[in-house]
């Protein structure tokens, strides 16, 4: 991120752990007892190579139930659809996901979700209970936000900076983050910066403690 030009951090996006809606896993405690009577036969899919978000998460939520997050079986897909395939077909146990891809599918009746990485439940899935109230003591947010190539004039950069935060006030993109279970994270220049440098160490930090780094 230090080769750009920062613009501003717009959003965050919760993980969850879904399973697919017929699964006899119905939480993360079920999840785990599956994990125990069977660590190889209990794998976890993603949408992003080992030591992506995806891997990352289901490592660290794993890790924080007990668990020795290099021994948890990570298969990684390029699609959704593959993924959901995988777990439909019982190649994996459970998909670890983005929150707002996740009540997606619960809506359309596909997954079941058994835990998000937030500290409180989230309205748009009210029923997906937290990792946190699992006894699983971690919590996640993935962001989201805008660069753009080095060099860009301050005008330029001025310009798109104020029309993200004029997004913010409008009905629009409240209904669209409310959908989605989104968190704001409105953050430009400096402050952007800053936030960049903290989530390179956490993540990092993370990254190194799993092995991945």
């Amino acid at each position: 991120f230090r080769d750009l030009t920062l613009v501003a951090g717009t959003i965050g996006d919760y993980a969850a752990m879904v399973v697919d809606a017929d699964s006899s896993i119905n939480n993360m405690s079920d999840l785990v007892a599956a994990y125990d009577a069977n660590p190889s036969g209990t794998a976890i899919g993603g949408g992003s190579v080992p030591g992506g978000m995806d891997h990352l998460v289901a490592a660290m939520v794993m890790e924080a139930a007990g668990k020795d997050a290099l021994n948890v079986k990570y298969i990684p897909y390029d699609a959704g659809g593959k993924a959901m395939a995988a777990l439909l077909s019982g190649e994996i146990k459970a998909l670890s996901t983005g929150f707002s891809e996740a009540v997606a599918l619960a809506q359309a009746g596909e997954v079941k979700i058994i835990g998000v990485t937030s500290d409180e439940r989230v309205a748009v899935m009210e029923s997906a209970m937290t990792m946190k109230e699992q006894g699983i003591n971690t919590s996640f947010v993935n962001w989201r936000g805008f660069f753009a190539a080095p060099g860009l004039p301050e005008d330029k950069l001025a310009m798109y900076q104020d029309a993200i935060a004029k997004m913010y006030e409008t009905p629009e993109w409240e209904t669209v983050r409310a959908r989605n279970g989104w968190v704001n994270i409105h953050n430009s220049g400096d402050d952007f910066m800053t936030f960049l440098q903290s989530q390179e160490k956490v993540i990092g930090d993370l990254m190194k403690k799993l092995g991945f780094l």
